[in-house]
């Protein structure tokens, strides 16, 4: 009887050790959002408001924000409406907002068009910059790409390496 009492005291504290640590990871996420961000006005999409008034992350700015939503068929403009308010209440960390536009870009020619949303070149990093006017800048620079052998691909196929 004693250990049982122990072992729930033992769960009750480490639960509780979880629960603190999820508010301050929470707290910390919700002070990037006030200190890392780009002031936007509301988004309407159709004469309604898809996305209030409030901050967006640096790496995109509210225009093209507007412009993928117009784009995005309505499970992924709806995914990305939610994900933008969990982001804003600290729920979701910047980099998960930015992987998701990121899944999505494809969809639509704004986010494509978006360096910051752009996957990542060898010799070339993009950088997001913070500033008030932030957000997409035009490249012409394609992405390189590597072409697999037939004896690679076989080696894949057959699960060897």
């Amino acid at each position: 009887m004693v250990s049982m009492k122990l072992r729930r005291h033992h769960i009750a504290h480490s639960s509780m050790e979880n629960v603190t640590a999820t508010r301050e990871a929470r707290w910390r996420l919700q002070h990037d959002v006030e200190t890392n961000h780009i002031d936007s006005p509301c988004i309407m999409i159709q004469g309604e408001m898809c996305i209030p008034a409030g901050p967006l992350p640096s790496f995109v700015d509210p225009m093209t924000l507007e412009v993928a939503l117009h784009d995005l068929p309505e499970g992924a403009r709806l995914a990305c409406i939610k994900c933008v308010s969990a982001w804003r209440m600290g729920h979701l960390d910047a980099q998960s907002l930015h992987q998701y536009l990121r899944s999505v870009a494809w969809q639509s020619s704004a986010l494509r068009q978006c360096p910051a949303l752009a996957p990542a070149r060898v010799g070339n990093l993009l950088q997001m910059h913070s500033s008030a006017g932030g957000g997409c800048l035009e490249t012409s620079e394609e992405e390189p790409c590597e072409l697999l052998s037939e004896e690679d691909m076989r080696s894949l196929m057959c699960g060897s390496g």
